[in-house]
This record gives C-alpha cells, structure tokens and sequence, in this order.
C-alpha cells in the first residue's frame, strides 16, 4: 500500500513541476513578444522626431523662418496627417540656452513610445 501511495505522490510532485516549468517559460515568451513590439513601436517614434528636426531645418534653412514661426508651421496639422503609420511629432523651442545658440526639441511618439531628439544650432561670424 505504501508504494502506492510514494508513486502517487511522485506523479503529482514532477506533474506540478513540469506545469511551474512550462507556465514560466510562457511567462518569459510573452515578455520577450512584447519587447519586440516595444522595439518597433521605438523605431518609429524616434523616425517621427528625426522628421520633425527635418521639418524645423527646412523651414530655417530653405523658408529663412527661424524660432517661433518654424515650430509653428511644423506643428501644424497638415504636416502631421501626412504620417501614414499614426505616428506624430511636436516641436519645441528649448529656452535658457547659450546666447548664440538655438535648441530645439523634437518628441516623436507612437502608441506607447516616446523618444526625442534635440538640435543645437550655433551662429557662425
């Protein structure tokens, strides 16, 4: 009767180990598939505030718009829709910097990412 009894026992021991074992390795495949769609979703946050650096360097370098009337346009609506992917951008003029110097940030987003790229430009005499 004991040995019935220790076989029985050595089923449901290794049957709930290999249950722990393989609910953990779901546990860390999820984690792991969601990584890789938080790197996508990174990729095109930072592409849209590379586009808005490129939106603020057009309007100052082939418009002669600087400061204030740069960020407005590239802030504007029509610029934004033009994403196809629902990504967006929002400019910003970053104050407090050296005389001189002009700063500018960039944040793209894309559902849950957020990433943003700042420029410096300084002028040259």
């Amino acid at each position: 009767m004991r040995s019935g009894q220790v076989m029985f026992l050595t089923v449901v021991v290794l049957g709930a180990v290999i249950t722990s074992v393989t609910l953990i390795a779901g546990l860390l495949m999820s984690f792991q598939i969601r990584r890789s769609a938080d790197v996508a979703a990174s990729a095109r946050a930072i592409f849209a505030a590379d586009a808005g650096v490129e939106c603020m360097l057009y309007h100052i370098f082939n418009k002669g718009e600087m400061g204030a009337a740069a960020e407005t346009n590239c802030n504007t609506n029509e610029v934004k829709e033009k994403f196809t992917n629902n990504a967006s951008f929002n400019i910003s003029i970053v104050e407090g910097g050296q005389i001189g110097v002009s700063s500018f940030r960039s944040t793209g987003s894309f559902n849950d990412a957020v990433r943003t790229v700042e420029i410096n430009l300084t002028r040259i005499q």
